[in-house]
């Protein structure tokens, strides 16, 4: 089993990261089951399962898990139908919908209307919503930070991530969210189990580009972790940053297989203990 990134791994913004997807499809060819875990809650599961299908990889919506959908989930679980104010963008705003939750508009939120507000990347915004998620907090919402990423890899480099924005309402109220969802939480490890009906104790190892997320939420959750340098982590930061104990390090995801050797290099996706 692989918990697998998407930005920086399988693509980058409009841009098929090739080696990365012809390392997945042969791991999938191997007999190991992935399964998508990132951080960008912009777009619903559906619409990262149907691109990854058309890359030839194996997805459907319960394989796919994003921070929206880990955020939603820990929502729903304290106030059942509750009525949230999403600062973000479409992805969000579905996956509070499918978990039962309530979106509400941003004249709702400014009355103190909402339960809770969701922040996740919106590359809409303006100061009206921010305005109306520090109204909506100061009246009492819960403060939930669908991810704390900085930065985002896209095609020509990086640009601000959901972490940028919370970021400015976290200064702007004086106090730090009540829940971040997204990695290097281990909650989106327990998310991606039960959604993927993946057993207790399965073996699994999470593959990303980030060394603060991904290997970060792999060693807070007990297990291995492989960091390719497509994404934002250089091949010289993640072999030399043990601070966030990435096991395995490659240049790219074409490198996890010996070109004819079928199975995966021993060690990798196994539980530590």
């Amino acid at each position: 089993m692989a918990l697998v990134d998407l930005d920086g791994v399988v693509w980058l913004g409009s841009r098929v990261i090739e080696e990365n997807v012809e390392g997945l499809l042969r791991l999938h060819e191997a007999g190991v089951r992935l399964v998508y875990v990132t951080n960008n809650s912009t777009r619903p599961r559906a619409y990262y399962a149907w691109r990854l299908r058309r890359l030839g990889l194996p997805a459907g919506e319960s394989s796919v898990v994003t921070s929206a959908v880990a955020a939603a989930a820990w929502v729903a679980a304290r106030m059942p139908g509750a009525l949230v104010y999403p600062l973000g963008e479409e992805g969000l705003v579905h996956e509070l919908s499918a978990a039962g939750l309530v979106p509400v508009t941003l004249d709702a939120a400014r009355r103190g209307e909402a339960q809770a507000v969701v922040v996740g990347l919106d590359r809409g915004v303006t100061y009206a919503k921010l305005d109306a998620a520090f109204r909506a907090v100061r009246a009492g919402a819960a403060f939930v930070a669908a991810n704390e990423d900085p930065a985002m890899p896209v095609e020509d480099g990086l640009a601000p991530g959901a972490g940028a924005l919370v970021a400015a309402l976290e200064r702007a109220l004086g106090r730090r969210p009540d829940f971040v969802a997204g990695k290097p939480n281990p909650w989106m490890v327990e998310v991606a189990r039960r959604q993927a009906g993946i057993p207790e104790g399965a073996r699994m190892l999470v593959i990303g580009d980030r060394l603060n997320t991904d290997a970060e939420m792999a060693r807070r959750a007990g297990l291995d972790s492989l960091i390719v340098a497509t994404g934002v982590a250089s091949l010289e930061e993640a072999r030399g940053r043990a601070t966030y104990a990435a096991r395995n390090v490659l240049e790219a995801l074409g490198e996890i297989l010996g070109a004819g050797d079928p199975s995966p290099r021993p060690g990798l996706g196994e539980r530590r203990s």
